[in-house]
């Protein structure tokens, strides 16, 4: 029950405050258009999340509160699947500490994760993100696929398949999955097995993933996504690592992404955890769960040039179960030795816990989502506003009128600095900054630099962008 409690109040407490974040935004347009009848807007990725998100939006009202919800009940979800799959397998303890390392342990968007005033938020899956719903059906995919092979049901791999294709049609990576699935039968030496998964397994994945696809049009959204993503995957994306900026992922951008997000504790002990599992007594479940996080790592770290600071979220359901199976292996050599080196390993993971537990507290708006309110208070609500070193993205959710990154489109209320050393601070604005150095009001709104005028406006020269004061005209 403690555990339940925790991993409910890290999914849903203060859900809502959060600053929606890029991606998130464009899932939530895209959804709310889909229940609208409008399916063109991101087709550069599958539609069933999206679905999801918007019927949560028709429930729950227009905005982000709804879709994370759903995210969230997918990220407990994932949670209880681990807990009932390992605790018939390996056992009770065992199945909890899967779970409740799944509930309470952070993975965020970078080292910021736990700071209040931090973009990113405490966790992937309290955003209205892709990846909680594409990892809740894959991991339950896996656990129908390995029920299939311990009962001989075929309907066990029929179910796998369904799930599967909702989780290909929620985002593609996890159409490698496949392979780990294909590989059951080799793993149990059932050669049959292997035409009945194809017909059974495959053929219910390729029924729902058509049913699912049909109402943003089969073959055009597919064949639409296909092209974004190979043209993506051939010039790479633009990615900052340890502020070093990269024109496209290196190879081992998704382990930096990793450390950054779980911290290096949580990272050391699930690594022991994994180690353990394959090192003492491995068996078929350690076998397949290996399978399935190899498939991933070969596909996020050689197949794609693009890395996020998220995209380890798909993975680390099998990390978690491999390090809960192999602390269970652990306790139970040389006892009583092997059972304190896992207890006190395993209760380390506490520190972690606890430091989540405070940023989910601790959450609220932050930075651009302040921004409009700030510039209001100080009678600064009238005029444009000019960014620079920001993302567009970003600033759009919030000021999609009032926002620009071109200093020839004034006049501006404020300049709002950000941070992100991929884009360049305009001359104008560096000069102007220096220039009027001592007429201006400077605030931070987290990661924000902002500057008002004492007096007067921001306005340009009508001709290259210089920027100048204009004094206030006086009332007649």
């Amino acid at each position: 029950m403690v555990v339940a409690a925790a991993a409910l109040f890290v999914a849903v407490w203060h859900l809502g405050r959060p600053t929606i974040v890029n991606d998130e935004f464009v899932y939530l347009r895209a959804s709310w258009a889909s229940v609208h009848g409008n399916f063109s807007l991101n087709l550069e990725h599958p539609p069933t999340a999206k679905y999801l998100y918007g019927i949560a939006q028709l429930v729950v009202g227009q905005g982000p509160l709804g879709p994370r919800l759903v995210a969230a009940a997918a990220m407990l979800g994932t949670g209880v699947v681990l807990l009932v799959w390992l605790r018939r397998e390996v056992g009770f303890w065992t199945g909890l500490l899967a779970a409740g390392a799944w509930w309470l342990t952070p993975r965020g968007s970078g080292a910021s994760w736990a700071e209040a005033g931090s973009v990113i938020g405490a966790r992937i899956d309290r955003f209205a993100m892709l990846e909680p719903l594409m990892v809740f059906f894959a991991v339950a995919s896996l656990a129908a696929a390995w029920t299939w092979m311990r009962t001989g049901n075929r309907w066990w791999i029929a179910a796998a398949g369904a799930l599967l294709a909702m989780s290909v049609t929620s985002k593609v990576s996890t159409a490698v999955l496949v392979l780990a699935i294909g590989a059951l039968p080799l793993l149990f030496r059932r050669w049959r097995d292997l035409g009945v998964g194809a017909l059974f397994g495959g053929g219910a994945f390729v029924v729902v993933f058509v049913l699912l696809y049909l109402p943003v049009g089969l073959f055009t959204a597919i064949g639409h996504m296909l092209k974004f993503q190979a043209q993506q995957n051939a010039h790479g994306h633009p990615t900052t690592i340890l502020g070093t900026i990269y024109p496209a992922a290196p190879w081992w951008a998704n382990f930096a992404f990793l450390a950054a997000g779980t911290g290096w504790l949580l990272l050391s002990v699930l690594l022991v955890g994994v180690v353990c599992a394959f090192a003492i007594r491995p068996d078929r479940l350690v076998a397949f769960l290996g399978i399935a996080l190899g498939v991933f790592l070969v596909f996020y770290v050689i197949v794609a040039n693009v890395s996020l600071p998220y995209y380890y979220d798909a993975w680390m359901p099998l990390i978690v179960a491999l390090a809960a199976i192999g602390y269970a292996r652990l306790a139970a050599v040389r006892p009583p030795v092997g059972r304190i080196v896992a207890t006190v390993l395993v209760a380390s993971l506490l520190v972690p816990a606890v430091r989540l537990g405070v940023a989910v507290a601790q959450s609220r708006p932050s930075g651009i989502a302040l921004l409009s309110d700030a510039l209001q208070v100080r009678g600064k609500d009238s005029e444009g506003v000019l960014f620079a070193r920001f993302s567009a993205n970003t600033w759009r959710i919030y000021l999609p009128e009032r926002g620009t990154q071109k200093p020839q489109y004034g006049p501006f209320d404020a300049i709002v600095v950000g941070h992100d050393d991929r884009r360049a601070m305009p001359h104008q604005v560096t000069e102007f900054l220096s220039e009027y150095a001592d007429q201006l009001d400077h605030f931070r709104l987290d990661y924000l630099d902002v500057y008002v005028t004492k007096t007067g406006t921001i306005d340009d020269n009508n001709r290259d962008g210089t920027l100048r004061i204009e004094p206030d005209t006086p009332a007649s």
